[in-house]
C-alpha cells in the first residue's frame, strides 16, 4: 500500500510538471472567429513564452484589425507601425486578455503559452480611445477659448498623439469648434499659421529687465500671447549658454539665469508634449508618445535678442486692491526697514542676520522655506502693504526657487507682520494674478470676507510646500468629508448645517479627516518636495449667512514623484477666529459650482 501511495505521488507530480494542452482545445482556440490570439513557440522559461505570445498576439490584432492608419515615415513598414499601435493599448489588452498552457514541462524546460483577447473587447478599447480624443478636443477648444494656452496645447497634442495610436486613425472624425475635424485639424490647432505654438511672444522689458549676478545674467523676461496678454502658464526649456534648462512661464514672467554675460541672445523651447505628465496621468498617451515617432514641430523654439528691448506697461493692480489699501493704509517706515534687512538677509543666502524680525513661528517657516530648493531672490520690490485686524501684510518679494531634478519655478513670497511688535509672524506663496482678481474684484462681497479668503488660500497652498501638517490638521474639521470625485454625500457637519443633495450623487469615495491626515503624512514622507499652485478662483455664498462659502479653485500639484491638474472644492467657514473647512472635494475637470454644490442647499437649522 505504501509503495502505491509512493506511486501516486510521483505520477501527480508527474503531470504537474509536463501540462499538454488537447490539439482539439488548441486548434478550437485558434480558429474561434470571436477571438484575437497569439501562440509561443516552445521556450525555455515562462517568461519568455508569455512575452513571445504577448508579441504574437499583437501581430495577429495588427494584420486582422481592418486598420486604416495614419501612416508616419520612420516607423518602419505599415506591419511594424501598427504592431507599435496596438503595443499602446498595452494596459488594456493585458487587463482584458486570458492565457493557458500549452506545454508546460519543468523537467525540460520547456514552456509554450497561447494568450487570447475577445475581438468585441478590441473593438470597445478602440471605442474609448476615440471617446478620449473627442473629449480631450472638447477641453481643448475651451482652453483656448478662455486664453489657457498651456492646458489647450496638451489637450491637442494628447488628442493627436492618440489619434496617432488609433488603428483608424486615418479616418476618424470628431466634433470641433466649428464643425467636423480630424486629425490634421489637430495638427493646424498646435503649429499651423494661427496655431498655439505661435501665438507667443518673450519680451526683454527695457527697464529692470537685465540683471548682472555673479554667475551670469538674470532674465526678467515678459510672456504675452500674440494679441497681447499675459501668458498665465507655460513649460518650456531655456538655454543657459551651455545646455537647455526647463523652466516654466507663470503670470506672464519668466525668469532665466545665463552662464554668460556677454550672450546677445538665447534660445527657448516650448514644451508641447508634456511626456513627463502623460506618465503620471495617461498610460496610452505615455505608450504613443514612447512607441511611435511623429515628427517634431519646429515652430516651437523661440530665438531671444537681448539687445531688442521693449517699454512694457506697468502691471494694474487687481480691480479692488486699491480701494482695499486705501482703506487699510499704516505707517510703512517701519515695516520697510524690517523688509529691507529681510531682503538682505535672502539676497546674502544668510537668513540668521534678519532673525530679529521674525516671532519664532514666523522664523521657523523662513528656515523651511530656505531648504525648499535653492532660493535667490530676483529683481527690486515694490512693496505694497495694507493693515487688516491685527497684521499687515507686505506684498512680496520675487523669489526663484531651483531642484536638482526637476523645473524650477519663480514664486512671489507675502509676509505678514503682527502689528504689536511688528515682527514677521507667518509667511506665504502669493497666489496667482488670476486667482487673486477672482476675488479682490467682488467687490460686491465683503472686504474682509475677500481678505480672508485670500489669506487661507494663500496659507493653504504654502502649508503643502512647507509641508506643515499640524496647520493643515488645524483647520480641517473633525468631521470634515474629504471627496475624490465629483459630489458630496449628504451629510451633517457642525452647527446643525446640512448639506442636502440627491441619492444618486452619494456613491463616491471619501476619507475621514484622520485617514487623510495619514495618508497626507506619509506623502510629506515621501516627496523631497511639493507645490500647490491656484490659477482660477471661484466662490459663492451660503444661504441666510455671510460667512461660509462654498470655494472652487483651479489647482496644479507638482511633486517629486506626481503632478495633477484639476478643480478643488472647499466649503469654509469663517465665523470662528480661523477659517474651517468642512467639505474638501477634487475632480479632474471642471463643473459649474451650482451643478457640484448648489450653496442654497447648506442650511443652518
Amino acid at each position: 500500500m505504501k509503495r502505491f501511495y509512493i506511486l501516486l505521488i510521483i505520477t501527480v507530480l508527474a503531470n504537474i510538471c509536463f501540462a499538454q494542452m488537447k490539439p482539439k482545445e488548441l486548434e478550437a482556440l485558434k480558429n474561434d472567429t470571436t477571438l484575437y490570439y497569439g501562440l509561443s513557440h516552445v521556450c525555455n522559461t515562462p517568461d519568455e513564452a508569455m512575452e513571445n505570445a504577448k508579441t504574437e498576439l499583437y501581430s495577429n490584432i495588427a494584420k486582422n484589425c481592418n486598420a486604416n492608419a495614419i501612416y508616419i515615415p520612420g516607423n518602419g513598414d505599415g506591419d511594424q507601425q501598427l504592431q507599435a499601435i496596438i503595443r499602446t493599448f498595452k494596459e488594456r489588452i493585458e487587463e482584458k486578455s486570458f492565457d493557458k498552457a500549452v506545454v508546460e514541462n519543468d523537467n525540460n524546460e520547456e514552456y509554450q503559452y497561447i494568450i487570447c483577447l475577445k475581438r468585441s473587447d478590441f473593438r470597445a478599447m478602440c471605442d474609448d480611445r476615440v471617446n478620449d480624443i473627442q473629449r480631450y478636443i472638447s477641453k481643448g477648444v475651451k482652453a483656448e477659448a478662455n486664453a489657457s494656452l498651456e492646458d489647450a496645447l496638451k489637450d491637442f497634442y494628447w488628442g493627436l498623439m492618440l489619434c496617432y495610436a488609433h488603428p483608424q486613425g486615418k479616418k476618424l472624425q470628431f466634433h470641433g469648434d466649428s464643425g467636423t475635424v480630424d486629425y490634421e485639424w489637430l495638427i493646424d490647432r498646435i503649429s499651423g499659421t494661427d496655431g498655439i505654438l505661435k501665438s507667443f511672444n518673450f519680451i526683454v522689458p527695457k527697464e529692470n529687465g537685465i540683471e548682472e549676478t555673479e554667475t551670469g545674467l538674470l532674465m526678467k523676461l515678459k510672456v504675452k500671447t500674440t494679441n497681447g496678454d499675459d501668458v498665465v502658464s507655460l513649460r518650456c526649456e531655456c538655454h543657459d549658454g551651455r545646455k537647455f534648462m526647463p523652466n516654466t512661464v507663470r503670470d506672464g514672467k519668466l525668469i532665466v539665469q545665463l552662464r554668460d554675460r556677454e550672450i546677445k541672445n538665447f534660445k527657448i523651447k516650448v514644451n508641447y508634449d508634456f511626456k513627463d505628465d502623460a506618465k503620471k496621468m495617461n498610460a496610452a498617451v505615455s505608450n504613443a508618445i514612447e512607441l511611435i515617432k511623429v515628427p517634431r514641430f519646429a515652430n516651437n523654439i523661440y530665438n531671444v535678442d537681448l539687445e531688442k528691448t521693449i517699454s512694457v506697461k506697468k502691471e494694474e493692480e487687481a480691480k479692488g486692491w486699491n480701494k482695499i489699501e486705501k482703506n487699510n493704509a499704516v505707517e510703512e517706515e517701519v515695516y520697510l526697514g524690517k523688509m529691507a534687512l529681510i531682503e538682505s538677509a535672502l539676497r546674502s543666502g544668510h537668513i540668521e542676520l534678519a532673525r530679529n524680525c521674525f516671532s519664532v513661528e514666523g522664523y521657523n517657516m523662513l528656515d523651511t522655506l530656505s531648504h525648499y530648493g535653492k532660493m535667490t531672490v530676483i529683481g527690486k520690490p515694490e512693496y505694497k502693504l495694507l493693515k487688516y485686524k491685527d497684521e499687515v501684510i507686505c506684498r512680496s518679494i520675487l523669489m526663484q526657487f531651483d531642484f536638482r531634478n526637476t523645473i524650477g519655478f519663480s514664486q512671489e513670497v507675502v509676509f505678514r507682520f503682527d502689528t504689536i511688535n511688528k515682527v514677521v509672524t507667518s509667511l506665504a506663496f502669493r497666489l496667482s494674478n488670476q486667482a487673486e482678481y477672482d476675488i479682490i474684484s467682488k467687490t460686491k462681497w465683503p472686504e474682509d470676507s475677500r481678505l480672508v479668503l485670500v489669506n487661507f488660500l494663500e496659507d493653504y497652498q504654502t502649508a503643502y510646500a512647507l509641508k506643515r501638517h499640524k496647520y493643515l490638521e488645524s483647520i480641517y474639521s473633525d468631521d470634515a468629508l474629504i471627496i475624490v470625485g465629483r459630489l458630496v454625500k449628504k451629510t451633517e457637519i457642525p452647527d446643525r448645517m446640512t448639506l442636502k443633495l440627491t441619492a444618486e450623487e452619494a456613491e463616491l469615495k471619501k476619507y475621514d479627516k484622520d485617514t487623510y491626515m495619514k495618508n497626507l503624512s506619509m506623502c510629506f514622507g515621501n516627496n523631497e518636495y511639493i507645490r500647490l499652485r491656484f490659477t482660477e478662483t471661484e466662490f459663492t455664498r451660503a444661504n441666510n449667512t455671510n460667512d461660509v462659502y462654498g470655494v472652487r479653485v483651479r489647482q496644479e500639484y507638482f511633486s517629486s514623484s506626481y503632478g495633477d491638474v484639476g478643480y478643488l472644492f472647499l466649503l469654509v467657514d469663517l465665523r470662528g477666529k480661523m477659517p474651517l473647512i468642512h467639505v474638501r472635494a477634487w475632480q479632474p475637470d471642471k463643473v459649474d459650482l451650482e451643478k457640484l454644490m448648489n450653496m442654497s442647499d447648506v442650511r443652518f437649522n
